[in-house]
């Protein structure tokens, strides 16, 4: 009885009959056509038709081209007729008697439809059908179905052998969706392993390019591309020359001028960025081409915000006797029908999304205005969401659009760009499956057998493999879902190599109409009660059929409108429809749930107090907390995925479910639509943990604390005490890894004193190591240089030596500050060799004066250790040969840094012995004058070493150096000096 009222109800306010079903798309089984059928007698129909069109010149190729091999490439340009005559002309074949025709989009399947009906004056149902999601005209006369890709797939899901189709059509391809991508690659799949007679004809105005003949496909090596146009890879994928014809056709395209933007016009860039500037922008250009032109305008904007308010300002500017039709796929049929329809009476304004540019034919058109932009789906990095973006279009979608004003005359295409923009924009568009969500695609395509990112990118007969990180993203989601386990035989801890199955619970999600996140949603509200169904459905339904109208991002307050507006049932809005039409889709139990609640059976507050409740399952790595408010006015949020992401207005909830996002052009990640959750639900699903970690303030001290939390948003931490001393060394090795490795990280953490006898001991060393052949020095020493030098081929190795090393001491320590990088080092070294670096690398000598003097090992630019000592020159009076360090056999001089009295360098030798000849006589004349209080012997070698002055010297009785001195004489000379001044 339920049922029953729900499908009067249904076709009472929607007004066309409907196919329920649990799939996610319209499910019918394709009608076989009757042994009676005659089928000379539908060409002879159509025949009018064909002659009156350039499509006829290449029929018999047509015809020729499919007997002789499977497939089929066929290029024509607009108004060819390939669209309505080509699937005609197929199903009046005796050999082929269903043919499926696949476009795009919905609108451009239900026209295509219309079209071909009325060309042997039947309308859809009959021996020509379509099958859109929600909609369905078909019978057991249907010999040839247009669908969009999405239906095909559904009945690719539950057939696989696609049993009853004889020839598959995809239209339009050079759109490039991946929707159609993917449904040419499972078509060419169950070609070659299901069904070797099945046809495929790829169908496209502007698609091929140069195509390199490649062979058949026998020997791979024949199937490498050199030419990348889109024709090469497709005649490579359906299997080269040797399976696949090639047919060009010129089509019924009457001239069109072009009229660039003016040098003063506004910059297309800055158009793409101001909404504001391209309204009025278009609308001027739109108000200044009625004047140039006596036929209908056909308008192309990227999006429904540009073409509304596009609409808007025309109708308030008053045009006079013109008809203003916005046209977009989220439009009412209706309303889609009324842009589309000819009116020889009126002139009209189409303001259209890009979907214009191709299958839909709009009589009347002589006036094309292109703004250079459309949407495109793109992946967010940032939040695994798909999103959409505003993008400047390809030359072939310019191309596309200029074409649609030379369909019935001469006509006229105006750019609201510069020919230097047109040169300057891509080829062809960037095909979609290589930049948009690739989750629902991951789930089909593993329920068809390809379970692996290996087995995707490699396997399958892609034009273009989906990119790997892509890939892993979308696996990753379906594994957190559960929509997908992995195969135990093949368990690996590299995404990449790893093989997935559906679950059971990914079964249900396929047959939902939805992305596999909201699909989860949806299963799961089903066992919460009707309430929290009903919000899990709303939810879907506005983000998968466009149903936010406004600018609200939550979600919860557009629901709230919807029951509103609903009147208890009895009078729907369109959206509310849509929403009702949606649920339909789903489930009985989906659809009892939205209309009881338009009824007002369910409470309106019991569903929004639900709506955050239904989502979570769906979205647990898209929590957000709220962390501060923003510095332009709009709040800043943490995701649990970790990622900061912003909204555009101030709101004091803490918790937020993130539904959709998008970037800007400062590269922010802006919340675009989103529900509440309170903070008790995200408790119920928060996982309990207990984390080590480290504090850099305390010299990266290990402490430890319980959480719940929800991804990275922590709930709750209480601090707990850390015993396990294995835990605790792990954490420090890990830290030390982050730093960049065990010296790195201990370094900084040493004192001034012990990094000076550090470095003075790894010097050392490397010194002994170097003077002398024996290898028996520690390796850490070794591994120290080479890693300090970045000159070890094998790092990996010398680090694992250091870590081994310091993990010897960690018993016992709670920090890195804790562990003293000089007595590790210094813990490596035998007796032996302590006593030879005492002896033989001493790190102080005595110096000539009998004074004790530090040796410095210092590290020069080329690795070199070079000891050094400081000290003041006099100290070294009486010394005939530099100091040395080393063996005997071997050793290397002290590099002597002489310093004057006030311990200001004054020379740096090796060499002492030419130091004295050579260099101090000109060192004794410049200083003997500066420090006249001090020692400069005219022979240096013969005299006494000492820091003293003279005077000193003299008190203690040392005065070899001091020359006598003539105190009157003296005092007469300072006199003169100061009477000559």
């Amino acid at each position: 009885m339920r049922v029953q009222m729900y499908k009067a109800f249904f076709n009472v306010f929607v007004g066309f009959g409907f196919l329920f079903g649990s799939t996610a798309f319209v499910n019918y089984a394709l009608p076989k056509a009757p042994s009676s059928f005659s089928t000379q007698y539908l060409y002879d129909e159509i025949k009018a038709d064909i002659d009156a069109l350039p499509i006829k010149t290449i029929i018999a190729p047509i015809r020729d081209a499919l007997e002789e091999k499977p497939n089929l490439l066929l290029e024509a340009s607009p108004g060819a007729g390939k669209t309505t005559i080509v699937p005609l002309l197929l199903s009046s074949f005796d050999s082929v008697p269903n043919v499926v025709v696949i476009e795009p989009r919905r609108v451009a399947a239900r026209s295509a439809a219309q079209r071909m009906a009325s060309l042997i004056d039947e309308v859809p149902g009959k021996r020509v059908g379509y099958a859109i999601r929600g909609e369905s005209r078909m019978s057991s006369e249907t010999r040839i179905s247009v669908m969009t890709d999405g239906v095909l797939l559904n009945k690719i899901r539950e057939d696989p052998e696609l049993t009853g189709i004889d020839v598959v059509i995809l239209d339009e391809f050079h759109e490039r969706g991946i929707g159609s991508d993917t449904a040419f690659a499972l078509c060419r799949e169950i070609q070659m392993n299901f069904k070797p007679d099945l046809k495929i004809i790829v169908m496209s105005a502007t698609l091929l390019g140069d195509i390199k003949t490649i062979g058949d496909n026998d020997d791979p090596n024949l199937a490498l591309i050199e030419d990348e146009s889109v024709g090469t890879k497709l005649l490579s994928s359906l299997g080269g020359s040797g399976m696949c014809n090639v047919l060009r056709s010129e089509g019924r395209q009457f001239p069109v001028s072009i009229q660039y933007a003016k040098r003063s016009a506004p910059p297309l860039g800055l158009l793409l960025n101001d909404n504001k500037l391209l309204v009025k922008t278009m609308s001027d250009t739109i108000e200044d081409s009625l004047l140039k032109t006596n036929g209908d305008v056909l308008v192309f904007l990227p999006g429904v915000k540009e073409i509304r308010r596009v609409v808007n300002e025309l109708k308030f500017r008053n045009l006079g006797n013109i008809d203003i039709y916005p046209l977009y796929g989220a439009l009412p049929k209706e309303e889609q029908d009324l842009a589309i329809r000819s009116d020889s009476l009126r002139r009209k304004i189409i303001v259209s999304s890009p979907i214009a540019e191709a299958s839909l034919t709009i009589e009347g058109v002589t006036c094309v205005i292109d703004s250079g932009l459309q949407r495109q789906p793109r992946y967010d990095s940032t939040t695994g969401l798909p999103s959409l973006v505003t993008v400047i279009c390809s030359q072939d979608s310019a191309i596309q659009r200029m074409g649609r004003a030379g369909r019935v005359s001469e006509g006229l295409c105006v750019r609201l760009y510069t020919e230097g923009d047109f040169n300057r924009m891509a080829i062809s568009s960037i095909p979609e499956i290589m930049s948009t969500d690739l989750v629902p695609t991951s789930l089909l395509l593993t329920e068809f057998g390809y379970g692996s990112i290996e087995e995707i990118q490699n396997e399958t007969s892609f034009i273009d493999p989906p990119p790997r990180k892509a890939l892993e993203k979308a696996f990753s989601m379906l594994s957190d879902i559960e929509a997908v386990e992995e195969i135990e035989s093949t368990i690996s801890k590299n995404l990449s190599s790893k093989k997935f199955r559906v679950t059971p619970h990914g079964e249900n999600l396929l047959k939902l109409s939805t992305h596999p996140r909201l699909a989860t949603c949806i299963a799961i509200a089903e066992e919460k009660g009707s309430a929290c169904l009903a919000g899990a459905v709303f939810v879907s339904a506005i983000l998968d059929e466009n149903l936010a109208k406004t600018r609200e991002s939550n979600l919860c307050k557009i629901i709230q409108n919807f029951i509103a507006e609903s009147e208890n049932g009895t009078n729907l809005s369109f959206d509310a429809k849509k929403a009702l039409q949606y649920a339909s889709r789903i489930s009985v139990a989906a659809y009892e749930s939205v209309l009881d609640t338009f009824q007002g059976k369910i409470k309106s507050e019991d569903v929004l107090s639900n709506v955050g409740y239904a989502i979570l399952p769906g979205f647990t790595d898209l929590v957000a907390r709220r962390k501060s408010d923003a510095s332009y006015g709009g709040s800043t949020y943490m995701l649990s995925l970790g990622q900061s992401v912003y909204l555009d207005r101030r709101d004091e909830d803490e918790f937020l479910i993130v539904l959709s996002t998008s970037t800007s052009d400062d590269n922010k990640t802006r919340i675009r639509s989103y529900v509440k959750i309170q903070e008790n639900l995200l408790r119920d699903i928060a996982e309990e943990v207990e984390e080590v970690y480290t504090v850099a303030s305390k010299g990266y001290e290990v402490r430890a604390k319980k959480v719940k939390k929800v991804g990275a948003l922590q709930l709750e931490s209480i601090p707990v005490s850390l015993s396990n001393s294995e835990k605790i060394a792990e954490v420090l090795l890990n830290t030390m890894q982050s730093l960049g490795g065990v010296f790195p990280a201990l370094k900084p953490l040493q004192s001034k004193k012990d990094l000076i006898a550090i470095q003075d001991l790894i010097c050392r060393v490397r010194l002994a190591r170097k003077l002398s052949s024996d290898e028996d020095w520690p390796d850490c020493f070794r591994a120290l240089d080479a890693l300090e030098n970045g000159c070890s081929e094998e790092s990996a190795n010398d680090e694992n030596i250091l870590q081994q090393l310091v993990e010897n001491w960690m018993t016992g320590i709670t920090s890195l500050k804790d562990l003293n990088l000089l007595s590790i080092l210094d813990s490596t070294l035998d007796q032996h060799q302590r006593e030879t670096l005492q002896r033989l690398f001493p790190t102080k000598i005595n110096a000539p004066d009998e004074t004790t003097l530090a040796v410095n090992y210092k590290e020069v630019d080329n690795h070199e250790v070079v000891p050094t000592v400081d000290a003041k020159l006099q100290q070294f009076f009486g010394l005939l040969d530099s100091p040395r360090v080393g063996y005997p056999h071997d050793s290397v001089p002290i590099s002597l840094s002489l310093l004057s009295p006030a311990n200001k360098p004054l020379a740096q030798t090796l060499d002492l012995p030419f130091f004295w000849k050579e260099v101090y006589p000109t060192v004794r004349a410049e200083m003997r004058g500066k420090y006249p209080k001090h020692p400069w012997p005219d022979d240096p070698v013969n005299a006494t070493p000492s820091r003293k002055t003279k005077k000193q010297q003299a008190i203690d009785g040392d005065d070899t150096n001091v020359p006598k001195v003539n105190k009157r004489k003296e005092k007469s000379l300072k006199r003169k000096k100061r009477k000559g001044s």
